[in-house]
């Protein structure tokens, strides 16, 4: 895809022209996002929002590579998605003023949990953690690239990326752990 040439077109009036854009991209956006929220619902305004931001300031971006281009899409998302994991958390910490006596979930909630994937043991992992592993694993991005979206030197985040595996590595054994002491205990 030519993406210097659609983002040409759009800051020369033709806003259609981006829709191509987000065509293109928009798969690994909404995955890079759902990684990180963990929530599927979540994740497609994220990504909405993300291109949203993107269009708005299009006229400040810089380079002509498609993997540049790219790169600047992920550090929008990763930004946006760090900003809501921070909303969420002071709203979970606020939450249990407000809690209703019954604890009944919203159809709409039961719905949601029922949809999306298991992704318990990325819990105790902060924002920061959650980008790394998006793009090295899912996204498998080189630690060069990685390290300009991130604004931190490759070998920085080789070093956490390692951290990383072990620390997901004990948490994997613990919660195995845990759900083998369930099953006895039943």
């Amino acid at each position: 895809m030519e993406t210097k040439k659609h983002i040409d077109q759009v800051l020369d009036g033709d806003p259609d022209a981006f829709e191509l854009i987000v065509r293109h991209f928009q798969r690994k956006i909404f995955t890079f996002c759902y990684f990180m929220l963990g929530n599927r619902q979540e994740a497609e305004d994220a990504a909405q929002e993300v291109f949203f931001k993107a269009y708005r300031n299009l006229a400040s971006y810089r380079h002509d590579s498609d993997n540049l281009f790219l790169a600047w899409l992920y550090k929008i998302a990763a930004n946006h998605c760090s900003t809501l994991l921070k909303r969420k958390k002071r709203w979970y910490l606020l939450m249990p003023l407000f809690e209703n006596v019954g604890n009944e979930k919203s159809a709409e909630q039961s719905f949601s949990d029922q949809e999306d994937i298991d992704l318990q043991w990325l819990e105790g992992l902060t924002a920061a953690e959650k980008e790394i592993i998006a793009l090295r694993v899912i996204e498998d991005r080189p630690f060069e690239e990685i390290s300009t979206i991130l604004g931190i030197s490759s070998a920085t985040v080789r070093k956490r990326f390692e951290r990383l595996k072990m620390k997901l590595k004990r948490n994997r054994n613990q919660s195995e752990g845990k759900r083998n002491e369930q099953r006895y205990e039943c």
